[in-house]
């Protein structure tokens, strides 16, 4: 169902910038609903204040364990590390944006849509379909981008639609099936989800990097299908 009045918003998880951007969209217009991405583990962790890396460890520590895939916990264990680091840099925790998401729409009463695939499916198909190799290529490519780089972290620019572009486009090269799953088939889940909205003037919170893939599949809705 196409929307009448819809705002999809790319945030940087680690960014003040989105925050304020979010809130802003969100009084300004007074939609009907707020769409977010999250599952309902993350959303109820979020309002706990609980940290993601615990929530994941939590969630998805046995399952790793038991598949021989601790490569995927170090990953998870880094990019954690890294979005916690980022975040202290510039006074903000992880998962803000949507926190200040969830507050402005009880705010002006708009209802609070999840619409992020369940962790655990995301977790285990990533198990099954990521291999040793490519997870060991992500791992470096997360040390060399992060540890080894004496410049400050720009979160705001990692936004601009060019630097983007090169970003997903690399992780795509260098972990085809980590993509798919964790970028590809979200892009489309999100999508889905947002058209399933009944309400007609809705804002979506999204990471920046599933904006152009959700665009693309609510311009065509067939492919959901």
């Amino acid at each position: 169902m196409k929307k009448e009045k819809l705002t999809i918003i790319g945030t940087a998880h680690v960014s003040k910038k989105s925050v304020d951007e979010i809130k802003k969209a969100i009084y300004e217009q007074k939609p009907d609903v707020v769409a977010i991405e999250l599952d309902k583990e993350r959303y109820y962790c979020l309002l706990q204040e609980k940290k993601a890396n615990e929530v994941d460890e939590k969630i998805s520590m046995m399952k790793i364990i038991k598949k021989g895939k601790i490569g995927f916990f170090m990953a998870g264990y880094l990019l954690n590390y890294v979005q916690r680091e980022i975040g202290e840099r510039h006074g903000i925790k992880p998962g803000s944006e949507f926190v200040a998401a969830i507050q402005a729409a009880k705010d002006i009463n708009a209802k609070i849509a999840l619409i992020d695939r369940d962790v655990n499916i995301t977790l285990q198909r990533a198990l099954n379909k990521v291999t040793w190799r490519e997870m060991m290529k992500f791992l470096y490519g997360i040390i060399i981008s992060f540890f080894s780089n004496e410049d400050e972290v720009d979160v705001e620019q990692l936004k601009e639609s060019d630097i983007l572009d090169e970003i997903m486009e690399y992780f795509k090269d260098m972990c085809p099936n980590a993509y798919k799953v964790l970028v590809t088939e979200r892009d489309a889940y999100l999508a889905n989800n947002i058209l399933n909205i009944k309400e007609d003037h809705v804002i979506a919170i999204v990471g920046a990097g599933h904006k152009k893939g959700i665009n693309y599949y609510l311009e065509n809705p067939t492919l959901l299908s």
